[in-house]
Parts: structure tokens; sequence; C-alpha cells
């Protein structure tokens, strides 16, 4: 009985070894081990979502290969959580009418609720309508250019299945419609808790009978692989930050973590904010970020490149508009040049052999230093900044991308070693894994 005794003492030991062990190892994971279990949890995750309710309703992304990526930063000991929700598809399996009449959308911490958000039919219905109206007028006509283009850039990599969507809440048996969640909700948490999971659940009225399908949003955190440079040095502004979602560029796929390079310096005795030496001035020459130059964020090689775009036709930054870049455009292509050159003007886009690749657009014309092929080197001078296509003034059109594919990439956040830290008290911003620091930001890069 004593060795008995002594047996289950032994065993009990080593079983709460084994315990402590386990819990120390889950505490103190890696950064990779972190970023491995996440990617695995979203795979997970993507898989329950296309199978959730097939018998009844089936619930997918619209687009392929769409990554959900969360901004995170921790100011103190809060962290606030902000996600651009994606768009979803959804199908009715049933003989019956349904409709769709409530989408909570719930944010969770390793399996907590900490936040909940509701949308109602009378909030979300005309979204769905006119999403789906402009959806199926993109998806119609595979072969025209522009509508892929735009169809690329507001929604990803769409498939085209040659059925449309019903521009309505109540799809009839076999019908699909597709939710622009984020066109509804801003998601933006602020707590001790960082979120890790968010869920939807849309009820849906089947025949009279409501009944709730949830489906789990597979999140993607990311922090840029790179250890990067900033691309310009001296005095620059950072605007169209992606936390900025009024202003910023986070509508479109591919950047939705773009940012736009200017400098901005105050001027005369009441310090007024400008761009240029003479205030809006008509002349790009005048402007401050004009012609300064672009340097490579890191190693890599040139997977694209355009150099053509022509500066006499943007020299007066006041004669922009939408309409006069769409004609230039249009006469650039009629003239041969590829459609991604004229849209983006004369740019580069680095593959860093990382899996993320960098795009600098709106160079001045000739100014670009290198081709398709070549091998670049951080810091080696790429081109100038200038005014090219869709410019409303000189500036650099930065984002960093999964893909060479403007059109159909995912967006990557970025960060720059050379940028320096905000501080006390107004961005003590820790843990963060995009810039974000305020909607503008003002900084001054050492040469």
């Amino acid at each position: 009985m004593k060795k008995l005794r002594w047996t289950f003492f032994i065993v009990g030991v080593l079983c709460l070894i084994c315990v402590c062990i386990t819990i120390f190892i889950s505490c103190n994971k890696t950064p990779k081990e972190e970023v491995a279990k996440a990617e695995q949890e979203r795979i997970e995750t993507k898989g329950q979502l296309e199978k959730t309710a097939k018998s009844e309703i089936t619930i997918r992304m619209l687009a392929k290969n769409k990554k959900v990526i969360p901004i995170y930063y921790k100011y103190g000991d809060y962290w606030n959580t902000n996600i651009k929700l994606p768009d979803v598809v959804v199908v009715n399996n049933t003989d019956n009418s349904a409709t769709i009449k409530e989408i909570c959308v719930t944010g969770k911490m390793e399996g907590r609720e900490v936040v909940n958000y509701m949308i109602y039919e009378d909030e979300f219905r005309d979204i769905i309508i006119n999403g789906n109206k402009l959806l199926n007028r993109l998806t119609e006509d595979p072969n025209n250019i522009w509508r892929m283009y735009n169809l690329g850039l507001r929604y990803g990599n769409v498939p085209i299945t040659g059925k449309r969507y019903k521009e309505d809440n109540i799809i009839a048996p076999s019908e699909m419609t597709s939710i622009n969640l984020s066109t509804r909700l801003y998601f933006n948490y602020e707590g001790r808790d960082k979120v890790n999971e968010v869920w939807c659940q849309i009820t849906i009225d089947l025949d009279s009978d409501m009944k709730q399908f949830a489906f789990p949003v597979p999140l993607t955190p990311y922090a840029c692989k790179g250890d990067y440079i900033f691309p310009v040095k001296g005095s620059v502004t950072v605007v169209g930050l992606p936390y900025n979602d009024a202003q910023g560029h986070r509508g479109a796929t591919s950047q939705e973590f773009a940012i736009d390079i200017v400098d901005y310096r105050r001027l005369g005795n009441n310090r007024q904010l400008s761009l240029s030496a003479i205030p809006k001035s008509a002349k790009v020459t005048d402007y401050f970020a004009f012609y300064r130059d672009v340097l490579a964020i890191g190693d890599g090689i040139i997977v694209a490149a355009g150099n053509n775009w022509p500066d006499k036709w943007m020299e007066n930054p006041q004669q922009y508009s939408v309409e006069r870049v769409t004609d230039l455009t249009l006469k650039l292509l009629e003239d041969g040049m590829d459609f991604i050159h004229a849209i983006l003007g004369n740019y580069v886009i680095i593959d860093h052999q990382n899996g993320e690749f960098s795009l600098y657009c709106h160079m001045s014309e000739g100014t670009v230093t290198v081709k398709p092929g070549a091998i670049v080197k951080q810091g080696q001078v790429i081109g100038k900044i200038g005014n090219t296509s869709n410019s409303t003034d000189p500036h650099l059109h930065f984002q960093l991308m999964d893909s060479k594919d403007f059109l159909t990439a995912n967006g990557l956040p970025v960060m720059f070693k050379d940028v320096p830290a905000p501080r006390d008290p107004m961005h003590d911003y820790k843990e963060s894994n995009s810039l974000l620091f305020s909607d503008y930001i003002f900084l001054y890069i050492p040469e």
C-alpha cells in the first residue's frame, strides 16, 4: 500500500510538471509561432466559412484569397483593433424565399465575447441593393478592361461565374446576394482585450421561420517581414493613412494600407501649411516634394516598371480633374501604352523575395532608373517624385502588397525602421503593425 501511494505521488508530480511546462511554452511563444498559429486558424475558419449551413444557406467570401488583416496597436494597457470587414456572399439553397433581417458582428478574445455590433434590415437594405447593382455591372463583361480594373480595385479577385447577384435582401431559391459589411460597419474596438476572432451571425427569415447562420471571418494578423527604410529622405508629410477611412486608400483592395508622401511646410507670418512655395501653385516645380529621389525600401528584383507617362500633361496641378485624367489615360491606351502603366503613371514594382511587393507610383517622366529583371539594393534611387496620371499634386503613392498584381493583390501593412517612434503623451503607440499615428504624419528622415 505504501509503495502504491508513492507511485500515485510520483505520477501526480510528473503531471503537474507537464502542465507547468505546457503553460510556460504557451505563454512564451515566439512571434513566428503566433503567426503560424494564426495562419492555421485562418485556414480552418475559412473552411468553416465555406461549409456554413450548406443544407439551407451557404455563406462565403466574395473575393478569392482575400486576407482580412486587422490593424493593432497598444496604448498603455489598452489594445485598439481596427478591421475592414470583407464582402460576403449569401446563397439560398432552400425551396423558399429567404429574407436577410439582421446582421450581428461579434469580436472575441480567445473565444470570449468582448464587443457586438448590430445592423438591422432598414440600415443595410439600400447597401445591398446599390452594392449589387455595381457588382453586376462590373462582372457582366469580363472583356471590358475598365470594368475589370474597377472590379479588382473595389472588390479584389472576384470569380466571374455568369450568375447575377440579387439586388435585394430578399433572395429566391438558388439565388445569391452579396453584403458589403465594411460600408455599414466600422469595426474599431478599444479595450484591455486584443480581438483575435470575429464572427458574423446573419438572421434570415425562411418562410416565416427565423434562423441564425453564424460564420467566422478569417483574420490574418500581419506584420511586415522586411526591415524596410522610408522611400523618401528629408522633410516629408504622410497622408492618406490606412487608419483614416474617410480620406485614406482603404476602400481599394491592394491599396488598403497605402500611403501618399508629400511635403507640407508652413509659410508666411500666419504659418499657413502649403504643399508649394506659392500656395496652390500652377507649376509642379514650385512643389516641395517634386523631383525628390525615390528610394527602394529594401533589396529585391524589379518585376514591373513604366517610364513614359508624359510630364507635360500634368505640369499645372490646378487643372486636375477625374474627367481630364480619364481622357488622357484613354489617349495613352489608344497609343499602345499598357493599362497598368496608363493608370499608375510612371511606376516601379519590387519583389522583395519574401512574399512582399512594394509599389511606387506617379513618378516623373524619364526618371525611372530600373527595368524588369534588374536587382536593386535598399536605398537605391529608382526614380523621382512626379505628378503623372491620377495625381492631384506632386506626390509619391506607396504601398506594400502580397503579389505583383496591382488589381487583385491584398494590401499589407508596412513599418519603416527609420521612421521615428511617436512619443507620449499624444501618440505612445506600442506593438503597432501599421503607420497610423494620426491623419497626417510630419517627419524628417535623415539623409
